[in-house]
């Protein structure tokens, strides 16, 4: 600049220099603006945004915090162990306690139970069909020799006349079964108490004269107390006795069921059934007593019951006949020939729980004895000897007498059969007449005066008409429901 020339104004200069720099005026001035915004922008979003969420019915959050606190972050859940905390006990003290048992205490753990599949209702399967025209033919398809004449056809014709059966006994058979079909249940079963032993007694039966779901008349009847059988027996793990304990009656009721199914198994190789007459079965084989024979419940206390023991007896060789081989049947089963040993009398009876001559369980002991030996031994023929012996001179086989016994007969009229010979002769000439005869018009059978040795003797209501129908049904089919095995 010349010092020769006039000095300019200050705001000239300031103009003048603001022009020479421009460009990074104007740079300045945009940083300047951006800075600016951007800080505004910050201050608006911390004072103005809703929070992330909104607490509801005020039950989750504090209302008390203030406003600005930030929400407490959860915690990673990924890295996390699970730290159970111990409850406080307090320990009892030893004056809380009372004992006079100082020894250390043992403990049996039961069997897990395993699952039972509970079989389709609807389902039919192959083995049925094979049943079927089994039944046809008439041969019994593949059953044990013994059952064979039951399937109908000739080998039923066969062995009525070979065994003494007349055309009367058979059509009281029809008669009977016919009235147990108007008398089922509508869910399948039969009686109003006791449903494992009526449903039982009605299968087998109608199994005694070959009867199966698919038969022409009786097959729906048959279905439906199956399926209700296999249905709730699955309910109950197993105990046929429709209970999840075993009580004093519900041993008779789980051995006549299993019977039962054991039998549909045989004459049916339906696989359906296998899972729970398995396990029933095990029930029977597992309440074995020491002594070779059963009692009530089960509990294995005390000297065998004979009366239990029968049908335990022979709900395990109706086991033993399905050819499954389910675990320890033929060693209860021997077991079981020791019990009825030591129970039997000098003259040939069996005695209750202890030896004796009693006429009631003769049959009983004879029947089993014979079931599983196969023998006509010495104590099969006092057995056969005693019997005939009380009912000619003690028990007279008058359905209508004083001293008429059902149970004992169910008993005497198949062990009589088994050994044969004289005894047979005499034994149906007796039996078969008086129990045809007796025979109601509708079918079933009518109380008795005899009281002894139950009231399902008797009693005109209730199982009572059941009872006796079964029972009676049963024994005018021995003349092919069973067949020696030398026959």
């Amino acid at each position: 600049m010349d010092p020769l020339e006039p000095k300019k104004p200050l705001h000239t200069r300031l103009v003048e220099k603001l022009a020479a720099s421009r460009f990074f005026t104007f740079s300045a001035l945009i940083h300047v603006v951006i800075i600016f915004l951007g800080g505004s922008v910050v201050l608006f979003k911390h004072y103005a945004e809703p929070p992330d969420f909104a607490a509801s019915e005020g039950g989750l959050v504090n209302n008390d915090a203030p406003a600005d606190a930030p929400p407490e972050q959860p915690p990673d859940v990924t890295q996390q162990t699970f730290q159970p905390t111990a409850p406080q006990l307090t320990a009892p003290t030893l004056s809380a306690i009372s004992t006079t048992n100082l020894s250390t205490p043992t403990f049996q753990v039961a069997q897990a139970v395993p699952v039972i599949k509970a079989p389709p209702a609807d389902a039919m399967n192959k083995a049925l069909e094979k049943a079927a025209a089994s039944m046809s033919r008439g041969t019994g398809g593949n059953l044990p020799a013994t059952m064979g004449a039951r399937m109908g056809g000739t080998a039923r014709a066969q062995a009525m006349t070979m065994n003494g059966g007349k055309k009367e006994s058979e059509e009281a058979v029809l008669r009977g079964l016919r009235w147990l079909v108007k008398n089922q249940n509508p869910d399948g079963s039969w009686g109003a108490a006791n449903k494992g032993a009526m449903t039982g007694f009605a299968i087998l039966s109608f199994l005694g004269h070959g009867e199966t779901p698919v038969s022409p008349e009786f097959g729906p009847a048959v279905g439906k107390a199956l399926d209700w059988l296999t249905l709730t027996g699955a309910k109950f793990e197993g105990r046929l006795s429709m209970a999840m304990a075993f009580s004093q009656p519900g041993v008779y009721e789980h051995a006549i069921a299993a019977y039962a199914l054991g039998e549909y198994y045989t004459m049916t190789k339906d696989e359906r059934v296998v899972d729970l007459l398995t396990r029933a079965v095990g029930y029977i084989v597992d309440g074995q007593s020491p002594d070779g024979g059963w009692v009530y419940g089960y509990t294995k206390e005390g000297d065998g019951d004979t009366s239990v023991t029968g049908w335990q007896i022979q709900a395990l060789k109706a086991a033993h006949l399905t050819g499954l081989n389910m675990p320890g049947v033929d060693a209860a089963l021997d077991k079981a020939m020791l019990d009825l040993k030591r129970v039997q009398g000098p003259k040939g009876g069996f005695g209750y729980r202890t030896p004796g001559d009693g006429y009631t369980l003769a049959g009983v002991g004879v029947l089993c004895t014979y079931f599983w030996k196969q023998k006509k031994d010495e104590s099969v023929r006092n057995g056969i000897e005693f019997i005939m012996t009380e009912t000619d001179k003690n028990y007279p086989i008058e359905y209508q007498g004083e001293k008429a016994n059902l149970y004992a007969w169910y008993y005497d009229t198949q062990a009589c059969l088994m050994v044969g010979g004289a005894a047979w002769t005499k034994w149906n000439r007796l039996f078969q007449t008086e129990i045809v005869k007796a025979q109601a018009p509708d079918g079933s059978w009518p109380p008795m005066k005899g009281k002894s040795p139950g009231e399902l003797q008797s009693n005109p209501t209730g199982n009572g008409p059941l009872y006796r129908t079964n029972l009676c049904i049963l024994m005018l089919e021995v003349y092919y429901r069973y067949m020696p095995s030398t026959k």
